[in-house]
């Protein structure tokens, strides 16, 4: 085996090194290491493995050298990549590139691009140098897109993906499933949006928020899908507008469903094409079908979403859409469907207040008391239309 320049000596390497030696003494093995696979990579095309009987060289270091199959097989292909691209080796043999550029490097070589690396060796060598291994990988991965898009690709092959699940006895699903790198990020970006944070005193594991999150956009789908059986069919852009304002001469500010108003001019354009809903705090709507029904009718669950504007549990910040509405006295225990006995929960909330310990009173201003499992009691107060008229211009009566 060959000697490299610049080597320490083998005594100082045995010795005890402090903190201040370490990038020296990782130098020169990663340099030695690198000089070492070449040579074995050189052994293994001259077949001299086989003197003894050996079937390759792999089970030679194996019987040999006391290696495992996996390491013996990964110093064989980092020897013959660095024999491949001399540009390469020659950085690995003197330490311009570290060991974990080299692997990056070699990472990123394909069938398909192999000739072109080749070609491109000697610059990426110089480009790369005197970067930091995370930028070198980043920039590996570029160069690969790249190489790829004018390579001979062969025809892709369709991604891994499944899913896989069964119930237990209790009716909990277990499972597994592997979803394809845009799957994956549609899902992580879909957790994140739905993920929630109670505040302090939130203590849930981060497994079980991402659980309660999958749930979140399960239900979502479930209640706005446009197939057959849909629940609810929820308009894409949500308006409120007051109906003194619909006759205003001088147009009138709409409230979407978190709050915002918009300016006259966007009003009047959503108002050029649309569906108008009327939502009456009066008697002139059906806001109480008592026994007869349990699920709430559409224009009960538009009083119910004018009122509320999203989930009422303490803190949440869940838009109608996410929203179910929920019978405060449960309908199992006599409860009705009427506008003074329902309030819009998102689907976290409205699980854990089914759960023993929990209780809701709902006043008929609207206010919402919530008593958790341990006796503390809050209270959430109905969405209040902001002022959006002259003087003496209030809430719709």
């Amino acid at each position: 085996m060959g000697s490299g320049t610049d080597q320490l000596t083998e005594q100082s390497v045995c010795e005890s090194v402090c903190l201040d030696d370490l990038v020296e003494v990782t130098a020169h093995l990663e340099r030695r290491h690198a000089r070492f696979a070449f040579d074995v990579a050189r052994l293994a095309d001259a077949g001299e493995w086989a003197v003894d009987g050996s079937l390759s060289m792999a089970i030679w270091l194996q019987q040999h050298c006391r290696m495992s199959h996996r390491d013996a097989t990964r110093l064989l292909i980092e020897g013959r990549f660095l024999n491949r691209y001399d540009a390469v080796r020659d950085a690995a043999f003197s330490g311009s590139l570290s060991a974990s550029q080299v692997s990056a490097l070699r990472n990123v070589v394909t069938k398909p691009t192999a000739v072109l690396f080749g070609q491109h060796q000697h610059g990426l060598v110089n480009a790369f140098r005197h970067l930091d291994p995370v930028t070198t990988e980043r920039a590996c991965q570029s160069w690969r897109a790249k190489a790829e898009a004018v390579a001979d690709m062969p025809v892709p092959k369709l991604p891994d993906r499944s899913w896989t699940s069964s119930r237990l006895a209790d009716g909990t699903m277990v499972g597994r499933f592997v979803l394809d790198p845009a799957a994956a990020t549609e899902l992580e970006t879909a957790l994140q949006t739905a993920r929630t944070f109670d505040g302090a005193g939130d203590d849930r594991p981060h497994g079980v928020r991402n659980a309660d999150a999958a749930t979140e956009i399960i239900a979502f789908f479930n209640a706005n899908h446009d197939g057959d059986g849909t629940p609810r069919h929820r308009p894409h852009v949500a308006l409120y507008v007051q109906s003194d304002d619909l006759n205003n001469l001088g147009g009138g500010h709409a409230v979407t469903d978190d709050g915002h108003l918009l300016p006259t001019w966007a009003t009047d354009a959503y108002l050029c094409d649309c569906v108008i809903h009327r939502v009456l705090r009066t008697a002139a709507t059906i806001t109480d079908y008592g026994r007869s029904i349990r699920s709430v009718p559409p224009q009960l669950f538009r009083a119910v979403a004018d009122r509320d504007r999203g989930c009422r549990f303490t803190g949440c910040t869940r838009k109608i859409a996410w929203c179910d509405a929920h019978h405060v006295q449960w309908w199992r225990r006599n409860g009705e469907t009427k506008l003074d006995n329902l309030v819009l929960l998102c689907s976290r909330h409205h699980h854990l207040i089914h759960r023993p310990g929990w209780t809701l009173q709902l006043d008929p201003n609207g206010d919402l008391h919530i008593t958790n499992h341990l006796g503390h009691t809050s209270t959430t107060h109905p969405y209040t239309y902001p002022a959006t008229g002259p003087p003496g211009h209030g809430p719709p009566s």
